[in-house]
């Protein structure tokens, strides 16, 4: 049988997908943003025109699981059935030659790694309930999260596949590894990776790994490795058993990606979003929100989204969270972001997060105007993950922050130029590697008309103007 992808892919991503057919069990180490999810969803349609997949386990940080959701709808060809812990939903419309729907499982991997302690026992109930569902593959998401082998996380993930295999005698799951990082600090996070994906690579015992390739330092340094033996025979199996790819062979230096990451605002304040999106004022706590007239009732809405009144007030966490869990992933991978916001109190709120993230961050709005052309400089030359914050009017002109390739938006602009001006500063000769803008969106809001037309170069003002209703309530 022919394979007919549903999107066309990237010769990198061809001969990646290619490569983990042969092998069933696959590591795929390509650099951010060069399309491992669709790899990993071609990888997996394939082995259900095979006939030896029906059931997908996707393994990824809960922060990852709507974009998964996203990938899933635009890339996979065949009618599928979707769930996670609480909820499921499916495409049944779609063709394929398949007798029934793939089913996939979408698990975060901090709900699925918790542990609870029951009558002195520790307990794992969402490892067991994938347990009973039993996967025929599972895809392992920033599989460079379980790199640590004595970790608790790595060694659950680890023992959990071992056992799916155990109730099995066909080898499978096969097991597909997907990370931009898979060795941060040297060949020994690599191992603990492999272990998950196929121990009879590189073994299950971490010492014995050591003993074979590495050498560790004396007194202070006994527990640091300092260098790698064997190095040609461990690269040469994991090289075997791998895909790698740069930005620059791939052709994909500066090519812009997107995506929306969504957030759900809490029941009260959706109350009061709604009242406020149907007349002119609501009451939230002791602070009393009005509009004057339908473009101001706009902006409030904006700032209800965002979780800050005008004065600063907080009046919920659901963006912050979201975007918490975001960098939280980006600087577990060593990226330095652009994060613009419209409102003060979000631009504070979001540079005392970064810092808390450890990020090193740079502050630019009119606080810090005569700091500006500094920060930009320290940022751009900046080699660990640094985070630089800014209102999009006062960072989207003049100025070059190529040393990231990450922008989120936490707050949208009103005009195309400066949300065009925004895009590109993080663009031009001097990136090297793929963009991706990241929108935090609440869902049903004004958030998502504000970006379509953005994204459409549509008048705001217009927009508005036309159907009130259908904009505020994120309809267009």
């Amino acid at each position: 049988m022919k394979y007919t992808p549903r999107t066309k892919p990237f010769p990198h991503q061809s001969r990646a997908t290619i490569q983990a057919l042969r092998q069933r069990n696959h590591a795929v180490f390509f650099e951010p943003r060069l399309g491992k999810t669709k790899v990993a969803l071609d990888w997996a349609a394939v082995l259900s025109l095979k006939g030896e997949v029906e059931r997908v386990l996707v393994l990824a940080p809960r922060i990852a699981l709507d974009v998964w959701e996203a990938e899933m709808y635009k890339h996979f060809p065949y009618s599928y059935h979707s769930e996670t812990f609480t909820h499921e939903w499916g495409d049944p419309s779609r063709g394929g030659v398949e007798t029934k729907p793939t089913r996939f499982f979408l698990a975060g991997r901090e709900e699925t790694m918790r542990a609870t302690r029951v009558k002195g026992k520790l307990i794992r109930p969402k490892q067991k309930e994938l347990e009973n569902w039993r996967p025929d593959a599972i895809i392992i998401d920033e599989s460079h999260e379980y790199k640590r082998p004595g970790a608790r996380g790595a060694q659950d993930c680890w023992r959990l596949v071992a056992r799916l295999r155990q109730r099995r005698s066909d080898d499978r799951p096969y097991v597909l590894l997907l990370t931009g990082t898979p060795s941060a600090k040297g060949w020994r996070d690599v191992f603990a990776q492999f272990r998950i994906m196929d121990p009879s690579l590189l073994g299950t015992n971490a010492s014995h790994f050591d003993d074979r390739y590495c050498v560790y330092g004396q007194g202070p340094r006994k527990y640091t490795v300092i260098r790698y033996r064997n190095l040609k025979q461990l690269t040469s199996i994991i090289d075997a058993h791998s895909s790698s790819c740069t930005a620059d062979e791939a052709h994909l230096s500066g090519k812009i990606s997107w995506q929306i990451l969504p957030a759900q605002l809490p029941a009260p304040i959706r109350k009061h979003y709604d009242e406020m999106a149907e007349n002119f004022v609501t009451e939230i706590g002791d602070q009393l929100i009005t509009a004057a007239n339908v473009g101001v009732k706009r902006l409030r809405l904006l700032q209800i989204t965002g979780g800050f009144t005008t004065d600063g007030t907080l009046l919920h966490r659901a963006k912050i969270e979201t975007m918490r869990q975001y960098l939280q992933l980006l600087y577990e991978q060593q990226e330095s972001v652009v994060v613009y916001a419209r409102f003060t109190p979000e631009v504070t709120a979001l540079t005392a997060l970064c810092q808390s993230l450890k990020f090193s961050t740079y502050r630019v709005d009119s606080s810090t105007r005569s700091q500006r052309a500094q920060y930009i400089a320290q940022f751009q030359a900046h080699k660990k993950p640094a985070a630089i914050v800014a209102q999009v009017q006062a960072l989207s002109r003049a100025v070059e922050l190529t040393s990231a390739a990450e922008v989120v938006f936490y707050g949208l602009p009103d005009g195309w130029v400066d949300f065009f001006q925004a895009l590109n500063r993080v663009r031009g000769p001097n990136q090297r590697r793929p963009v991706r803008i990241t929108a935090i969106c609440c869902r049903d809001t004004v958030d998502r008309s504000v970006l379509y037309g953005l994204r459409m170069k549509e008048d705001i003002h217009r927009l508005l103007l036309k159907d009130p209703q259908r904009f505020l309530r994120g309809g267009y």
